[in-house]
């Protein structure tokens, strides 16, 4: 069914379960209406994000990803455009059931985001890639604050800006060819592939060293700092080591996916820890 595939379930699912994971982070705080109503208004807001991204890829996506919704025929732009409305308004409203005024801020301020995001800045020199990372990053913080637990979802969240920034540069040099067609501005087209790889150390060696400064602050405990080394810091070498010297044709989108799977098991990991 095309309103519920131009989601991406699987995503907003994972949304959900970051804000919980943000909400109950080292905290043992009781499920209410108020963590509730934080998962379901940030699924909806990341939904309606992934419909209005739609709409402006469309063109985009005839090259890079033809089988989506939009680029298929399955749904006609001008509905997803109302749908994504829709979506915004319901997630921003539902909100204001987390009795938190920061929760409704952040709610607010992404909608926004998400919106000139995709209209504006998507395809721009790194800033595009820097607001996904804030959106990533902020489902952690929305839970905190809907439980008081800000401190320890801030912790999370750091991790998953760094690897959602990752991710996004990443995803950047696989879409070149599309991007070039469109007249973007992305950082794998204005610096090349090898400039672009450096860049994506930044974010690599960051999350590399928060391990670390996490133990030294007795945050981590040896368990959790050796299972973060080995399952974690250990594959992000691998990937950056198979970005920058593998020749297989979807180097990239091996890596992003893989990615993508480090990151849940980083979670894991800091759940259990």
């Amino acid at each position: 069914m095309p309103f519920i595939t131009i989601l991406r379930p699987f995503n907003c699912l994972f949304v959900g379960v970051t804000v919980l994971f943000g909400a109950y982070h080292h905290n043992m705080h009781s499920l209410g209406i108020n963590t509730i109503a934080a998962m379901i208004s940030a699924m909806f807001i990341a939904g309606a994000g992934y419909v209005i991204n739609d709409y402006y890829d469309i063109k985009i996506d005839r090259i890079n990803r033809p089988q989506r919704v939009l680029p298929s025929g399955r749904m006609q732009p001008q509905v997803a455009f109302i749908y994504s409305v829709i979506l915004f308004l319901t997630g921003f409203f539902i909100s204001f059931l987390t009795n938190s005024i920061y929760c409704i801020i952040i709610a607010f301020f992404n909608c926004l985001i998400l919106y000139f995001y995709t209209k504006f800045w998507k395809k721009s020199f790194l800033i595009g890639n820097l607001l996904v990372a804030y959106a990533a990053a902020s489902t952690f913080l929305y839970g905190g604050l809907a439980t008081n637990n800000f401190t320890n979802s801030l912790i999370i969240a750091l991790f998953a800006f760094f690897y959602t920034l990752l991710r996004e540069i990443t995803k950047d040099t696989q879409d070149v060819k599309g991007d070039k067609a469109e007249g973007a501005g992305t950082l794998a087209l204005r610096l090349g592939e090898i400039k672009t790889w450096w860049i994506s150390l930044i974010p690599a060696l960051i999350i590399l060293l928060l391990p670390f400064i996490l133990f030294y602050k007795n945050y981590y405990n040896i368990r959790t700092s050796v299972l973060m080394l080995i399952l974690v810091s250990l594959p992000i070498i691998v990937l950056m080591g198979f970005i920058r010297y593998g020749n297989h044709q979807r180097k990239y989108e091996i890596s992003s996916r893989w990615m993508k799977i480090d990151m849940i098991i980083l979670l894991i990991i800091n759940g259990i820890g």
